[in-house]
């Protein structure tokens, strides 16, 4: 959990989401295995693909895994969440098979949320507050996945940064490539992909406390350059710009 030092300005880091108010979004070309919802406070949010297609909305939804920029500018908030852990956010996001603007019932309801909270976005439970409170507005509204058992298992095993991925495999009880036929359907991204994503997230935990090679080897990276390169590929800042956000 952490919180930005600008006034008005925080960050949160949970296990089944994180949440980031800033004064302006402009993130680079990056995918992230989250389901993001992007909320621009008094502007609109732009969200474009690496073809060109753009989309922009008050708020925006952006489904797992899938490439893309944002940019607002002016105060924003992004709402991202675990596809595992809330599972009917990451279906939601994905009925569109694309970015798409939030509206009518939904998007009145956030507007009012955030209108109510405004002048304590500062704060880390606030901040998880709205986050909790938009994944259950979601609730009804999704369709229902159910995960493959053997798939569930790797998953549990790996949320450890320091898991072996090769036993976690061997323990599943079917072949390799049977079992990475199935984790990138029901998750979305391979095994060694997804074990990549739980250490950039624990990382960046780490760096609440630690310095940059600290927290980059704590999470198993290699070296910072490591760390940095897959912070920027997966959530379109760098670990220094996405710092100032975090605190013990």
């Amino acid at each position: 959990m952490g919180r930005l030092n600008e006034s008005r300005i925080g960050a949160v880091i949970a296990d089944a989401f994180a949440v980031r108010a800033s004064t302006a979004m402009a993130s680079t070309l990056h995918a992230e295995h989250g389901a993001a919802i992007l909320v621009g406070i008094e502007r609109e949010v732009t969200v474009t693909e690496p073809g060109g297609a753009i989309v922009r909305g008050r708020a925006v939804v952006v489904p797992p895994d899938l490439w893309h920029a944002a940019t607002s500018p002016g105060p924003t908030l992004g709402f991202l969440y675990d596809p595992q852990e809330m599972p009917h956010v990451a279906a939601h996001a994905r009925l569109h098979g694309g970015p798409c603007p939030l509206e009518g019932r939904l998007l009145s309801r956030l507007d009012g949320a955030v209108a109510a909270h405004r002048a304590s976005l500062s704060r880390p439970d606030v901040l998880g507050g709205l986050a909790r409170e938009v994944a259950s507005w979601l609730a009804g509204e999704s369709p229902r996945c159910a995960l493959d058992g053997r798939v569930a298992r790797v998953l549990e095993a790996l949320r450890d940064p320091e898991a072996d991925r090769r036993l976690a495999v061997s323990r599943a009880g079917v072949s390799e490539a049977h079992l990475q036929a199935l984790f990138v359907r029901d998750v979305g991204l391979p095994i060694r992909a997804f074990q990549l994503w739980r250490r950039l997230l624990f990382a960046l935990g780490a760096f609440a406390r630690l310095d940059a090679t600290g927290a980059a080897h704590a999470a198993g990276f290699a070296d910072l350059a490591h760390f940095s390169r897959t912070c920027r590929r997966m959530l379109g800042y760098s670990p220094s710009e996405l710092r100032s956000g975090l605190m013990k």
